[in-house]
C-alpha cells in the first residue's frame, strides 16, 4: 500500500514519516498541535537555544506555532521511522469547552517519553480512524482523537485552545490549502480583504516578505510530501507548484541545504527538464 497524508477537515491529520537521510531541516514551521511517536531511530529538536532527543519508543508533544529545527537520525541499520498526528483547532476549542482548561498548556515542545500500550492502542485507533474515511464516519474520527487528548491529559499534556493569528500564520493557511495555486499579491490580498499595499506592509511589520513566505510554505509542503508519500519528485515539484522540477530542486535545495532526493537516501544532479524519481 502506497503511503500518503490522511486528513479529515475539522478534525486531523496523519501521515507515516520515512527518511533515509541525516539532514538537518532548519526553520520547520508546526502549524498546528502535534504528537510524533518515533518508531525507529531518533528525533533531535531545536528551538530557542534549546534542544531535546527524542529516542525510539518515546513520544513527543509540540504546540501550535512552533519553528523548529529538526534532525532525525536512523538507527544502526534501516530508516528513520516516526507517526505524527495532529490535531485542527477547532477540535481542541470543542474539547476544552467539553472537559474545561488546564491550569498548564503545552509551551513550545514537551518530551513525553514511553508511553503505556493502552495509550499507543488508542493511537493506532486514531491514526486508522483518519486513514478510513470511507468506513469510519467523522464523528467516530472526531470521538477517536478527543479521546487521544484525554490520554494526553493524563499525562500532564494539555493543549491551548486557539492559537495567536498573525497576518503570516493566516497566508500560510491559504497556501498551504492549496500550494499548487497561482497565488501571488492581489490573490492573496482579495482573500484577506485588504489593499495590496497593505498586505505587503503588514508582512513586512512582522519581518517578512509575500515571496519568501510563498517559497517557504511550498518548500515545506514538498518535504513533508517526501517524508510522507510514495510519489515521484517530479509530481511532488508539480503539487507544490512548479512545473520544473529542475527549478523546484533548485528551490529546494536553496531552503533546506541539500537536494530533494536526499531525503530518500539517494542523490541525483538535475538536468533541467529531467524527471527526477
Amino acid at each position: 500500500m502506497s503511503r500518503t497524508i490522511f486528513a479529515r477537515p475539522g478534525i486531523g491529520a496523519t501521515a507515516r514519516i520515512l527518511q533515509h537521510g541525516e539532514q538537518e531541516m532548519v526553520r520547520m514551521p508546526m502549524d498546528h498541535a502535534v504528537l510524533i511517536m518515533v518508531r525507529q531511530g531518533s528525533k533531535i529538536l531545536r528551538w530557542q537555544g534549546r534542544e531535546c532527543l527524542i529516542k525510539q519508543g518515546e513520544a513527543v508533544a509540540i504546540a501550535a506555532g512552533q519553528v523548529l529545527d529538526v534532525t532525525n537520525l536512523r538507527p544502526h541499520e534501516g530508516v528513520y521511522e516516526s507517526v505524527w498526528l495532529n490535531w485542527q483547532p477547532e477540535l481542541i476549542e470543542q474539547y476544552a469547552a467539553d472537559y474545561g482548561h488546564a491550569r498548564d498548556y503545552v509551551r513550545d515542545v514537551l518530551p513525553i517519553g514511553t508511553l503505556p500500550a493502552a495509550f499507543n492502542l488508542a493511537y493506532d485507533g486514531a491514526l486508522a480512524a483518519l486513514s478510513d474515511a470511507h468506513n469510519v464516519p467523522d464523528a467516530i474520527a472526531r470521538h477517536r482523537l478527543t479521546e487521544m487528548l484525554l490520554w494526553l491529559a493524563g499525562q500532564g499534556v494539555h493543549f491551548r485552545p486557539g492559537t495567536p493569528v498573525t497576518l503570516h500564520s493566516r497566508i500560510r493557511g491559504l497556501i498551504a490549502a492549496a500550494p499548487a495555486d497561482a497565488w501571488n499579491g492581489p490573490a492573496l490580498a482579495a482573500q484577506l480583504a485588504m489593499s495590496e499595499a497593505t498586505l505587503r506592509r503588514r508582512l513586512a511589520g512582522e519581518g517578512m516578505s509575500l515571496s519568501e513566505l510563498l517559497i517557504d510554505v511550498r518548500m515545506s509542503y514538498a518535504l513533508t510530501l517526501l517524508q510522507s508519500t510514495d510519489r515521484p519528485v517530479s509530481q511532488i515539484a508539480l503539487d507544490a507548484g512548479y512545473e520544473s522540477p529542475s527549478r523546484f530542486a533548485i528551490r529546494f535545495r536553496k531552503r533546506f541545504g541539500f537536494a530533494p532526493t536526499a531525503i530518500r537516501g539517494h542523490q541525483r544532479t538535475f538536468a533541467t527538464g529531467a524527471v527526477i524519481a
